[in-house]
């Protein structure tokens, strides 16, 4: 029942739906009256040859059927309405919760996957609530008066169809629960398709890199069979519970009819009275096709609310809670005491690690891979949050700072940058949204890409293609470095920010970083020996507990783990 929730996004739209259902009714009750009208125009115009009355009854009956189609036409026109913007609402619901959502929760599923449940997944629990779930609810007080109307007719024939009739819905609810479990595995397949499908043309360059074309396609084409084997069961599933219902529906109306053309002949019904009675049972036997035919719409509307259900329930990332507040950092100052993480009881990364380093500094954090320095800016950078221990900058614990002061003040260049597929002006901008043009080409003067950038036809105007596809690494290195730098921020993080750029190059931008930046705090993460060496001081990362802190001559001469590490690690 955890799909009643999505009931109310109909709320806002509250006096549509009662227009939606006016208008639906006032076209079912339209439709009531013309069955009527023909037994009457059998009974009384046709019997007793009476040519006006039986001109009038047509005539009657032409304007109550314009009439209904109008009420209906208008019904569904609101219904379409709401429905498009109840998606729209559900869309917006969706991505305000993924964007609270911790940063662990993107880990564990794909892109892909999120991707298919904000397209499909809300487009079915769209339909289910404000289209389907309307129609079967008005189904049962539409299906009373017309039994109401049957009784008044003919009580024998009112009974024996009532007697009949449970079988049809039955049909209905037991297919419906088989093809709800099959429409789940072809969705969970399908959104599995749709990630890959993400993947692949988001990494194209590494497929053609290793010639992969072929056999990416294989596997895709062989998951696409697979799911369409799926679609196909879940159709042939859906048409026999169809064809069930259906059948089922059609010989118990033949039944009926059979049985009110037996009281016919035996001169206790009259031809009108059936006539009406065929045609009141053809609009019941139509509200029992559109349950029927509904069945599939109905399943996947139930497993979509479930698959959003996960992202709705999810624990959100609280990060300004009651008592944060701003605060400007005055240098930049940071302190681990005694932080604990790991990524699972199994995968501890961090046990007690303590350390500062001075504001204003620029320090270089070198180890092992794998031995945590990834972790350590994931952690300065909150996304991640300690399991025990702190993290304070000039004093202050990060978990009780402002996230619009907090991200304003600090920059970061990971290890994989990102730029959007849109100009270099704009990448360079998204640092900081209210930039001026000599704002940013000065960013990229300290990054040294503004030669670069001026050598292109369009210069900063020029759109970089899908994550940066039309520059080489290194050029999207420092459009990255420019986008963290145009912040000025009191803390800047580069993490393997220079691999692609060569040393000449490389103690250009940091020579041109410090100077631009004197009083700010700027950590260095580098696998090189003259990026390490340019930096004021070395944090080594010995094991999850210890970190040495010293300058680089220091370390070579004191630490006799630092030199092996050095022969291993750094060019």
């Amino acid at each position: 029942m955890r799909h009643i929730k999505f009931y109310r996004y109909l709320l806002p739209y509250w006096k549509k739906e009662i227009l939606i259902w006016s208008f639906s009714s006032a076209g079912f009750l339209l439709g009531l009256i013309n069955p009527y009208l023909t037994k009457i125009i059998i009974d009384k115009a046709y019997a007793d040859r009476n040519l006006k009355l039986f001109l009038t009854l047509i005539i009657l009956a032409g304007i109550v059927f314009i009439l209904g189609n109008i009420m209906n036409a208008l019904s569904l026109y609101l219904s379409r309405y709401v429905k498009t913007r109840m998606s729209f609402d559900l869309n917006l619901k969706i991505f305000k919760k993924l964007r609270y959502l911790p940063y662990r929760f993107f880990q564990d599923t794909s892109t892909g996957a999120h991707l298919y449940k904000v397209t499909h997944d809300i487009e079915n629990v769209s339909q289910y609530v404000s289209d389907i779930i309307p129609q079967i609810i008005l189904l049962m007080p539409e299906t009373l008066l017309i039994f109401g109307i049957l009784l008044y007719l003919n009580v024998k024939v009112a009974l024996f169809s009532l007697l009949l009739m449970p079988f049809v819905y039955l049909a209905s609810y037991f297919f419906m629960r088989y093809l709800k479990k099959a429409i789940k595995i072809w969705m969970e397949d399908a959104q599995h398709i749709f990630g890959k499908a993400q993947e692949i043309l988001s990494h194209m360059q590494l497929v053609k890199a290793f010639g992969r074309e072929s056999s990416q396609a294989r596997n895709y084409i062989a998951g696409l069979m697979r799911n369409t084997r799926l679609k196909l069961a879940n159709i042939k599933l859906e048409l026999t519970g169809s064809f069930a219902c259906d059948t089922t529906g059609r010989i118990i109306l033949g039944l009926i009819i059979g049985y009110g053309a037996y009281e016919v002949l035996k001169g206790r019904m009259t031809l009108g009275t059936l006539s009406a009675i065929v045609l009141y049972l053809s609009q019941l036997s139509r509200l029992q096709y559109l349950v029927s035919h509904s069945l599939q719409q109905i399943s996947a509307g139930l497993v979509s609310c479930e698959r959003l259900n996960i992202i709705l329930d999810a624990q959100g990332e609280l990060r300004d809670g009651k008592l944060s507040r701003d605060f400007m950092f005055p240098e930049g100052a940071i302190v681990f005491k005694d932080v604990t993480f790991g990524y699972g009881p199994d995968r501890m990364v961090l046990k007690g690690l303590n350390f500062s380093i001075r504001g204003g500094s620029c320090v270089g954090l070198v180890g092992p891979s794998g031995c945590g320095k990834t972790t350590i800016v994931n952690l300065i950078l909150r996304l991640f949050n300690p399991l025990k221990g702190q993290i304070l900058i000039d004093g202050a614990d990060i978990k009780l700072i402002k996230s619009g002061s907090f991200y304003t003040q600090i920059g970061a260049v990971l290890q994989e940058p990102f730029l959007w597929d849109d100009t270099i002006e704009n990448n360079i901008r998204y640092g900081r949204q209210e930039a001026v043009f000599e704002e940013i080409r000065q960013a990229a003067q300290v990054a040294c890409i503004d030669d670069f950038i001026n050598s292109l036809p369009d210069g900063y105007k020029m759109i970089i293609g899908e994550n940066a596809c039309k520059i080489s690494e290194g050029q999207k290195q420092r459009i990255a470095i420019a986008r963290a730098i145009i912040k000025r921020p009191k803390l800047l993080i580069l993490d393997e920010a220079l691999s692609s750029i060569d040393s000449e190059l490389e103690a250009d931008i940091i020579a041109n970083i410090r100077n631009m930046f004197k009083a700010s705090t700027i950590i260095v993460i580098s696998h090189r020996l003259s990026t390490i060496s340019q930096t004021d001081s070395v944090y080594f990362l010995s094991a999850s507990d210890k970190i040495e802190t010293d300058t680089h001559e220091s370390l070579l001469r004191n630490n006799s783990q630092y030199p092996a590490y050095l022969a291993h690690q750094l060019q």
